[in-house]
């Protein structure tokens, strides 16, 4: 913990050293430093989700509708690490992809925050989607013809997961709602108060996702009046690519460690605060000179 304690204090003094921002003019010196404190926003993440609320927890882990939760903080801090080491190596293109990733996931996790035992279960069940089409699939060739051994492995682990989390495999077979409670991504918006996000966030992120004409054409082909050819160079990313994602992680963590109660004498939660601040002025900073441009 004094390692922790000494590594927090050095990331406060770098942020109270860092250049004011209104001194950076190009996207070079405001990714240059961008990157330093994404760094440390890594391992906020990553020491954050690490605390325990209890030396029981600590050594026993959580119960599983808990450590739901927290396998999302952890898999939001992975992610953070995927994008960090494309924006790293200057490849926005693949930066983009994990924008939405990492959006679903904080906001999957800020649902089940407030959920109760019921969308658990909906959300464990709802996880087995590709598996009843395998199952189904496996089961109809089982009744025609002897499995082969790959086949015989892939039902036999998709069994042994479903015992394990307490589901038939009959009603696996017969669910036909998707949805986390039911509930589209628009739907688990709206009750967090976040409609509004749908087309910007969600949608706009899924252009990189999917590859679609819009980002093909915009990272992938080089047009030439009528015709177009292979562009194969990588896109520089700016700050418009680091700072609202690293803003949306940070608030993320704040919110996981009120959430779990892994802060109680308020350590680790000012350091977070004041690099968030740091991001939102980087940002606004950019914005200004995008705005005069």
């Amino acid at each position: 913990m004094q390692k922790i304690l000494a590594n927090l204090a050095t990331i406060r003094r770098k942020i109270a050293e860092a250049p004011d921002v209104a001194s950076l003019t190009t996207d070079g010196e405001f990714m240059t430093l961008i990157v330093r404190f994404m760094n440390h926003s890594l391992y906020l993440l990553r020491v954050g989700v690490a605390l325990a609320p209890t030396k029981s927890v600590a050594s026993q882990g959580y119960g599983r509708n808990r450590a739901i939760v927290g396998g999302h903080m952890v898999r939001v801090a992975k992610l953070y690490e995927g994008l960090l080491i494309h924006v790293s190596g200057r490849k926005l293109e693949l930066a983009a992809i994990f924008f939405r990733l990492t959006f679903e996931t904080v906001v999957r996790m800020r649902y089940l925050m407030r959920a109760q035992p019921p969308s658990f279960r909906s959300y464990i069940l709802t996880s087995y989607r590709p598996e009843k089409e395998i199952v189904g699939d496996l089961q109809q060739k089982g009744s025609q013809r002897s499995l082969i051994p790959i086949e015989k492995r892939m039902l036999r682990k998709i069994r042994a997961r479903l015992r394990r989390d307490r589901i038939p495999v009959k009603a696996l077979l017969g669910t036909t709602r998707w949805d986390l409670d039911g509930k589209s991504f628009r739907a688990l918006l709206q009750d967090l108060n976040l409609g509004h996000a749908y087309a910007y966030a969600y949608g706009s992120s899924s252009h990189p996702i999917h590859g679609d004409w819009y980002e093909i054409s915009l990272h992938h082909l080089r047009r030439n009046g009528r015709y177009y050819s292979p562009d194969l160079s990588f896109d520089d990313p700016d700050p418009r690519v680091a700072c609202p994602i690293t803003i949306f992680c940070l608030d993320a963590l704040v919110d996981y460690i009120r959430w779990a109660r892994t802060d109680p004498q308020n350590i680790v939660r000012p350091t977070v605060l004041a690099l968030r601040d740091l991001f939102a002025r980087l940002d606004g900073a950019h914005e200004a000179i995008l705005g005069a441009a």
